[in-house]
């Protein structure tokens, strides 16, 4: 079901002066604002109304909570108070998202006196925009698209315990449902995967690569029979993303018949698709990574970071990567190795070899503790060596600042882009407090 954005426009009616100006030229303009708005969202499916008097737009409000999932208030003149009552609306539990932006020349005086100091001093989850590069009310209204993916989505978990009070509070957060499988449920699913059924897709991936080093065939036939087995349960449950308790799974053979059958290459292929696959049944790296592919199209790279002070860099590291790091549809490729999982020199895993000179958003939330962080860098180079994990992509940062600022979880999201302005939206309407780690 597609997104419905209500795009709320207060103006004036005719002959009354004030700002913009007498008799202002409302629908040019707006066909202006509009423009980039509708061709950067084609999901979203946009109605218009024009507010002269907050009184109609209040009469409207019950209805529209029923219709849509979200308002964008454009401000066009000043002072009827349409955007203090969407505002005030936001933090109901019933409330819709909401986004304020300014046209600017034309609702700066609402914007600046009444939106500004009433989202600040009041704590309402409302991003507000004001800017003469429409582009950027595009880029924010983007974020209902993303709220909707979140609400409707379903994740899989593979993990012998539920974990009830994160996945619990995902959901009431995000609205997201979860679906539990133990490991054993997992292997029933994997004996059913024939090794004629994986052949052809463990050849892509030898082929492919730049080498293989550690891994056997036996090793990399594991992983495709493992990709099928995870894609097959998800297609099952109508999963949108899984999360496998691997390291449990691997370190102390709870898979059985001492398979090593790390999901590393399962994800590598599932992120080159545009799917969303993540290690260790970490719930929040999930949301996390769930948001960032849903907001910017690109695969979210988690990771256990290692911050190195003396060259002022951050090295991203881990044995799962992409090789599609600016997403599913552009033609550009990394080269990959494939490797054993580092830790513990067993089964296989992937080395992607990233690119330099690229802008990197890294974020991470608390889904329990109700935080969210984020930092940016620039990728320089990949890192080798045996220490940590197989793929360590290194970029320069404000290092000392995020060493001391770093919050209380190691796994980091990064993806290649300059998105902070809009994840910082994002993590606003769900109500989290953002930490600026490099900052």
């Amino acid at each position: 079901m597609k997104t419905k954005v209500k795009i709320a426009v207060q103006m004036k009616g005719k002959d009354i002066p004030g700002w913009p100006c007498i008799n202002y030229d409302y629908d040019k303009e707006l066909a202006l604002v509009t423009s980039p708005l509708f061709a950067r969202n084609p999901d979203i499916e946009f109605d218009i109304c024009k507010y002269t008097d907050v009184e109609q737009a209040k009469e409207d409000y019950k209805e529209d909570k029923k219709k849509y999932d979200g308002v964008l208030v454009l401000l066009m003149t000043n002072w009827l108070k349409i955007d203090t009552f969407y505002i005030e609306q936001s933090k109901n539990t019933d409330g819709l998202p909401v986004i304020v932006a300014d046209v600017p020349y034309c609702g700066s005086g609402s914007m600046l006196e009444k939106s500004s100091p009433l989202v600040r001093e009041g704590g309402f989850p409302v991003p507000l925009v004001s800017s003469l590069d429409y582009n950027d009310t595009a880029r924010a209204v983007s974020l209902f698209g993303v709220i909707k993916k979140m609400k409707d989505a379903k994740i899989l978990v593979v993990k012998n315990e539920i974990q009830t009070k994160v996945q619990k509070a995902a959901s009431d957060i995000w609205g997201c449902e979860f679906i539990n499988r133990t490991s054993a449920e997992l292997m029933n699913v994997f004996d059913t995967i024939s090794e004629e059924e994986a052949a052809p897709l463990a050849e892509k991936w030898i082929n492919e690569a730049t080498g293989v080093l550690e891994p056997t065939k036996s090793d990399i036939m594991q992983s495709a029979r493992l990709y099928y087995a995870v894609k097959k349960m998800m297609k099952e449950c109508g999963a949108d993303a899984v999360t496998i308790d691997c390291l449990e799974l691997s370190y102390n053979d709870i898979y059985g018949k001492n398979c090593h059958m790390y999901p590393c290459l399962a994800y590598y292929q599932m992120a080159n698709d545009g799917e969303i696959g993540v290690c260790e049944a970490d719930i929040n790296s999930t949301v996390s990574s769930m948001i960032t592919l849903y907001l910017t199209g690109r695969p979210g790279y988690v990771s256990d970071p290692v911050i190195d002070t003396s060259s002022n860099q951050i090295i991203y590291s881990h044995c799962v990567a992409c090789r599609k790091v600016y997403g599913k549809d552009d033609p550009r490729t990394c080269h990959y190795y494939l490797r054993s999982h580092a830790e513990d020199k067993k089964g296989a895993s992937v080395q992607v070899i990233f690119p330099s000179g690229e802008k990197l958003t890294t974020v991470q939330i608390s889904i329990t503790d109700g935080w969210a962080s984020i930092h940016s860098a620039e990728s320089c180079g990949n890192v080798g060596g045996e220490n940590g994990c197989r793929s360590k992509l290194a970029a320069k940062c404000n290092a000392e600042n995020i060493l001391s600022n770093w919050m209380p979880q190691w796994h980091r999201v990064t993806v290649f882009g300059d998105f902070r302005k809009e994840l910082k939206f994002l993590f606003k309407m769900k109500g989290y407090k953002i930490i600026e780690e490099d900052k």
